[in-house]
């Protein structure tokens, strides 16, 4: 079963943390599992103390015992009170939650780039060209995809080309390169 913090301690609300990943399968037989997380650098998660783990729409607390980094997006997780491999079967597929204060300085970033999903594009020359629709990462290089009526734009998630963020607006201002508004909007 699981380990609580303490006797007092309150089951933080899911909305106040961050899903950081789930437990995709079993490594081992001896309760140790396999833990997907969705960073960039799993290694820097390796110093958690504890997690909540949602079971049947509930948070449950456990204290880690070991986590140890496997891959660029996995590690095995050992958890105090999980010592077989039956106990452990029932976190298969479970999502795993933290306190956004464990986050690492990457993953803090990348979540707040998540949050601009929703944001109205302003560009200096073209006015409103759309909405974020979300953000995607590819080789660290974070794009905005923008809806644009029936064309996505793809914009650089660049500080050279943003001119303001507004979070109270929800407005994102921009100076788009030359043509690069007109090249999606062409097509």
């Amino acid at each position: 079963m699981a380990t609580k913090k303490s006797e007092n301690s309150e089951i933080p609300d899911k909305k106040n943390l961050y899903q950081i990943g789930y437990f995709p399968k079993l490594h081992g037989y001896k309760g140790e599992l396999t833990a997907f997380l969705d960073t960039d650098d799993v290694k820097a998660y390796e110093v958690l103390e504890h997690i909540f783990v949602e079971i049947h729409g509930n948070l449950v607390p456990y204290f880690i015992e070991l986590i140890e980094y496997k891959t660029n997006t996995t590690a095995k997780v050992k958890l105090e009170g999980i010592d077989s491999e039956e106990q452990a079967k029932g976190l298969l597929k479970c999502s795993i939650y933290i306190d956004p204060s464990q986050l690492s300085e990457s993953d803090d970033n990348r979540q707040a780039l998540r949050a601009i999903a929703g944001f109205k594009v302003f560009d200096s020359s073209k006015g409103l060209i759309g909405t974020v629709e979300r953000i995607e990462e590819i080789n660290n290089n974070p794009l905005m995809v923008i809806n644009s009526g029936k064309k996505e734009i793809l914009m650089p998630l660049n500080e050279d080309f943003i001119q303001e963020i507004n979070s109270k607006k929800k407005e994102i201002h921009i100076e788009a390169p030359e043509g690069l508004i007109d090249f999606y909007l062409s097509q």
